[in-house]
């Protein structure tokens, strides 16, 4: 099969004479697991099945999306890390993409074709703050009410910001993965993906004078700023977790270096599969030491399903 390119992607493989071969997202073995950055693991969360870690501005929640029962509809959650509580948020089906408010006190999530807000402690219904376009979420709050997001028109993935101060969404620039800076000044996303291979991180101003500029040596994805603002994380092609620092007056960046080989379940266009807490410790989706999820192999799933009448 010839790769395309394209901003998402399915686990299968067909050949030439009909045999199917596939990998089941039910049957996947990754787990949420704690690494130092030196890439030693420190733990893990217990259970499978969950997506889209996003730690709270506190760091006291982690809010994740879940296939818990295992039938392709995926839910909004949140575990309390310190008690080791969690709590079903939504209900729905077909939601990802949680983002925490500055408060801690607000989870914002994707549909398919709205973006919906959520209080955590569960005091008001679920409200929908945009609708009407073909998000891929990939969303992120600044602290003065700004929501940076993904939208799939026009043949290629485009970011938009949201004020809650005229309830307005502006373009912001072509790309995916956007993530504010802790203060909100910068804005590190996935761009310009205007070509194959061409899906490398950039940095840019918001709201301020100057253009993006590349600070990866390779394509890339999944930006995560470390809380001092000062290093950006991201994720190259090959699962290796790639570390830049950034200096915000100079307006530029150090060369890439390796932290270390994860085993992420997914290196691109997946939402951000990792968190990084305060101390420096990264939450990963990842698959476990030497287990990788079994593949699935179908014959025959071409022939007819009975006669026509």
């Amino acid at each position: 099969l010839e790769q395309e390119y394209s901003f998402s992607h399915a686990e299968f493989s067909v050949s030439a004479n009909g045999v199917l071969v596939l990998q089941s997202l039910s049957d996947s073995s990754a787990r949420l697991a704690w690494f130092d950055s030196a890439g030693k693991q420190l733990g893990e969360i217990g259970g499978t099945g969950y997506h889209d870690p996003r730690l709270s501005p506190n760091g006291r929640l982690l809010a994740f999306s879940s296939d818990d029962e295992r039938n392709g509809r995926s839910v909004i959650g949140v575990l309390d890390l310190t008690r080791g509580i969690s709590s079903r948020l939504t209900d729905g089906g077909n939601e990802g993409s949680p983002a925490w408010s500055p408060d801690s006190k607000r989870i914002t999530y994707r549909t398919i074709d709205a973006l919906t807000e959520v209080p955590v402690d569960g005091s008001g219904p679920a409200q929908v703050l945009l609708k009407g376009e073909a998000y891929l979420g990939h969303m992120d709050w600044s602290l003065d009410g700004h929501f940076v997001f993904t939208v799939f028109s026009g043949g290629s993935p485009a970011l938009k910001v949201y004020s809650t101060a005229d309830r307005q969404a502006v373009p912001f620039a072509i790309g995916a993965e956007a993530r504010f800076s802790p203060h909100g000044k910068w804005i590190a996303y996935v761009g310009p993906l205007s070509a194959p291979g061409s899906d490398a991180i950039f940095i840019a101003p918001f709201r301020a004078p100057g253009g993006h500029f590349r600070v990866s040596t390779g394509s890339g994805a999944q930006p995560n700023w470390a809380h001092d603002g000062r290093r950006l994380f991201y994720v190259a092609p090959d699962r290796k977790l790639m570390m830049v620092e950034f200096d915000p007056r100079a307006k530029s960046a150090t060369a890439a270096r390796v932290l270390f080989q994860s085993r992420i379940i997914a290196p691109s266009f997946s939402d951000t599969q990792y968190a990084v807490s305060r101390d420096d410790h990264f939450l990963i989706n990842s698959f476990p030491a030497n287990s990788p999820s079994p593949l699935t192999l179908i014959t025959g799933w071409t022939a007819p399903i009975g006669k026509p009448k």
